[in-house]
């Protein structure tokens, strides 16, 4: 049978690139393009992306946690639920965790992305490029899992102070004063 790499009547290509990404003549990577620099670039976008996105959908965090907390008060959707915070807090009362969410969400996207990058390429240049293709699923995720992991050790302590915050808005007035009462 005729396979999408090969229609009949068509002359077989010598290499097929969705197959492999090896070439007969391909150069071999060069890992020591990979340097702190890299992993830093990588990072700094991830927690520049991570802090601005989660920043961003704080006032709708905001509403989803005090429905989650008295659904017998925020019981008339999304919606309602910003009008009820604005009607009894004010629309400041929207950012409440702002600090905390992009602090600890950049700190989370720092660690993710960077690590990312940081055990996708040490696993690649550990078992050399051919293994590193065959492999490739198993190293995304396990330099996935083992990224975000870490980015999570580091996000929930952030995370606890954003929900004592959204949850109990008297409890401190800055991200500092929740950290102190925390601990």
């Amino acid at each position: 049978g005729a396979s999408a790499a090969h229609a009949p009547g068509r002359p077989k290509a010598a290499h097929d690139s969705r197959r492999s990404p090896f070439p007969a003549m391909a150069p071999a990577t060069d890992f020591s393009k990979f340097d702190s620099t890299y992993y830093v670039k990588s990072a700094l976008a991830g927690g520049i992306c991570c802090g601005l996105t989660h920043g961003a959908v704080c006032p709708v965090d905001v509403v989803k946690t005090r429905i989650q907390l008295e659904p017998q008060k925020y019981n008339s959707g999304m919606v309602g639920g910003f009008r009820t915070v604005i009607a009894e807090e004010g629309v400041a009362a929207l950012s409440t965790g702002l600090g905390a969410t992009a602090i600890g969400y950049f700190i989370q996207g720092w660690f993710k992305f960077g690590g990312v990058e940081f055990f996708k390429i040490k696993a690649a240049s550990a078992v050399g490029e051919k293994k590193a293709w065959e492999q490739r699923t198993a190293i995304y995720l396990g330099a996935a899992a083992g990224a975000e992991f870490i980015a999570d050790i580091f996000l929930c302590p952030l995370e606890a102070c954003r929900i004592r915050s959204v949850s109990d808005p008297g409890f401190a007035s800055s991200l500092p004063g929740v950290a102190a009462r925390l601990v």
